[in-house]
């Protein structure tokens, strides 16, 4: 599937469905709908890596199937932050803390990510184990490309509990949500994070690195 069309980006609407119940309807770019759906499944906190029976891509259709296919399934949205979204409530009570953690040279935080997509105006996201194995993916949005990260991720049957998350844009409060309970114990981001964001990554004993600032605002015991 193309990312660009006639320079632009391509982007489709897709609808996600598990056990045939819509989830989610959502524009992004018509690449690795696959790895979307199992990274928006685990950041989201709808479905673990190991529920998954089977994906199927029917057109703009998603379908996911699970081993258990009559367990209620109910996203546990705690925060909705940035463009389009209606910022109002957090109980960080709600949100995972991290329990176990890898560590990481820091020069593994130094992504270089799709410069297209970038220069296009989209965001990027990676994974980065610490033997320096990298998983990278961009899109429209930066909650999207998070996705489709972690999704590449569990698709080579790793857990985010074994690598760190870079991504292009700005941690918000969301960013770090879906980072707990995708599991991830650090996260570095290229543009300097929100108040909040690092409240909440405190809270939830996650790393949060500041690349431009060169600040591990953070649990900085994880960077070596």
């Amino acid at each position: 599937m193309n990312t660009f069309s006639n320079g632009l980006f391509n982007e489709q609407a897709f609808a996600l469905t598990v056990n045939g119940r819509n989830i989610l309807s959502v524009l992004m770019l018509p690449d690795l709908p696959e790895e979307f759906a199992r990274g928006y499944l685990a950041t989201e906190a709808i479905i673990a890596a190991d529920e998954i029976e089977s994906i199927m891509i029917d057109g703009a259709t998603i379908g996911v199937l699970t081993k258990n296919p009559f367990k209620v399934l109910l996203p546990k949205r705690a925060v909705i932050s940035g463009c389009g979204g209606t910022a109002s409530y957090l109980d960080p009570a709600r949100l995972p803390v991290i329990s176990g953690s890898i560590t990481i040279p820091a020069d593994l935080l130094a992504v270089q990510f799709p410069q297209n997509i970038l220069t296009a105006g989209g965001f990027c996201a990676a994974v980065v184990l610490p033997d320096g194995t990298t998983f990278t993916a961009g899109d429209l949005s930066q909650p999207t490309a998070i996705d489709k990260a972690c999704g590449l991720l569990l698709c080579a049957g790793l857990q985010p509990a074994a690598a760190a998350l870079i991504i292009s844009g700005k941690p918000t409060a969301d960013t770090i949500r879906k980072t707990l309970n995708a599991g991830f114990s650090i996260l570095a981001a290229y543009q300097p994070p929100t108040a909040l964001a690092v409240e909440l990554a405190g809270t939830g004993n996650l790393t949060l690195v500041d690349i431009p600032h060169k600040k591990i605002r953070t649990h900085p015991e994880r960077i070596r």
